[in-house]
């Protein structure tokens, strides 16, 4: 299943300017098996950056097969990981040991990871452990599904890596890439959109690209969707994966960047006058430094800032501790109807066509992640209601200017689109 988004697109005007951040430069060191190296993902993943305007330097141990505990004592990954200084290492275990009985994930599984997280301070305690949470077989694992039940499914073997991925991440003070999870979006809302080789294990060329992206923002914390690199894939596949790496990592960045010191410059803001609080959204404890667009800055935490004029001013945000720093730009402005004075919500892309008489059409991503679709005027009032199983949208509208709105079951905004009228 792919998008499919008209090819004219006579008018599209976003709310907010998307944050932007600094072009970035990362040494990873890739250690796992074949779930690393099929299709070369590791190379995709720096071209992929390339196309982002980023630069991926980077090596990869990663042998058919092994496990943590092969690499704990692998005389080559051991000398990859002393070789120079990382920013990040990356850790994926064999595909179904983490989905195995906690007893026996506790004894298999979680020292070695250890193992390897140690060996991986002692050359350098600024890098940053990342674990590669991996992908359920397509029909769970039949050859030890007789003993443990619980993994005789996609879905219960999934929960299994899941767990442990997570349980790997929290005992080393890690951070995690969520392949896994972002595979389970793709699993459920696009079946068509097959993963696997004729295997049900390893990832064709569209698993392997949606492991790119995921890992690219875990990386880069930023967004893929609009990467022009499809690696052979059709664009419209290819913007179906991004934007499941991006409604999975990004959206939820926090949640899977708690732990660790690997600090990303992320913040919101509200306004009320010209007066504007700003919040910084990552967990990670980090030196702050703000540059409000006037000349103004600041070091605090949560700063609120009041501006003397109205007009648009690009604020600065820099996050940073003693290994790493990460800045990015918004765009305030100020002085204008309050639809610009909402918190800044995740995008996403949204065509709009009109015919200059009031006629709107508009299309919607296809991904169910968001329960319904809303339209308000510049008041705040609700004018149309729409519900998501409807991704091709016509309606007329009085014109004027008006606020589009997604919505997840409870209530929670997933993204804004500015819709002007004609």
């Amino acid at each position: 299943m792919s998008f499919h988004f008209k090819s004219s697109i006579l008018f599209v005007s976003v709310l907010f300017v998307v944050c932007s951040l600094q072009a970035t430069t990362r040494k990873v060191l890739f250690i796992g098996n074949s779930y690393t190296y099929t299709n070369n993902m590791p190379l995709m993943l720096q071209t992929f950056a390339t196309a982002m305007g980023d630069t991926l330097i980077y090596d990869e141990s990663d042998p058919g097969g092994y496990t943590l505990a092969m690499h704990s004592t692998y005389p080559a990954t051991i000398s990859k990981i002393f070789s120079q200084q990382w920013d990040l290492v990356v850790l994926q275990e064999q595909s179904q040991l983490p989905a195995f009985p906690p007893a026996e994930v506790d004894t298999e599984v979680y020292p070695f990871a250890h193992a390897l997280d140690s060996m991986i301070h002692l050359n350098d305690t600024c890098t940053q452990t990342i674990f590669l949470m991996t992908w359920g077989h397509a029909n769970g694992d039949p050859m030890n599904c007789p003993t443990y039940p619980a993994i005789c499914t996609y879905e219960g073997m999934q929960e299994r890596l899941r767990e442990s991925y997570l349980q790997m991440t929290l005992d080393n003070n890690a951070i995690v890439a969520p392949v896994g999870a972002a595979w389970k979006v793709a699993h459920d809302s696009f079946p068509l959109l097959w993963l696997y080789q004729a295997d049900s294990s390893h990832p064709v060329v569209a698993g392997s690209y949606l492991e790119t992206c995921v890992l690219y923002s875990s990386i880069f914390h930023k967004r893929t969707y609009g990467c022009t690199y499809n690696a052979g894939l059709s664009t419209t596949d290819a913007q179906t994966l991004q934007l499941i790496a991006d409604k999975v990592v990004v959206d939820s960045l926090r949640d899977w960047q708690q732990y660790g010191h690997y600090p990303y410059a992320g913040f919101k803001h509200t306004q009320s006058g010209n007066t504007v609080t700003f919040t910084y959204s990552s967990p990670i404890f980090s030196s702050y430094s703000w540059l409000f667009g006037d000349g103004v800055s600041d070091t605090s935490f949560a700063p609120v800032h009041t501006y003397t004029s109205p007009g648009n001013f690009v604020v600065s945000h820099t996050a940073f501790n003693d290994c790493f720093s990460e800045t990015i730009t918004d765009t305030i402005t100020l002085g204008t109807t309050g639809i610009n004075n909402a918190i800044k919500e995740n995008l996403y892309p949204i065509t709009v066509s009109q015919n200059g008489n009031g006629c709107v059409s508009f299309m919607l991503p296809e991904i169910k992640v968001y329960d319904a679709i809303e339209v308000f005027d510049i008041k705040g009032r609700c004018i149309r209601h729409y519900s998501s199983d409807k991704h091709l949208i016509t309606d007329s509208f009085v014109p004027g200017i008006y606020i589009l709105k997604a919505f997840s079951q409870d209530r929670k905004t997933l993204f804004y689109n500015k819709l002007v009228v004609y």
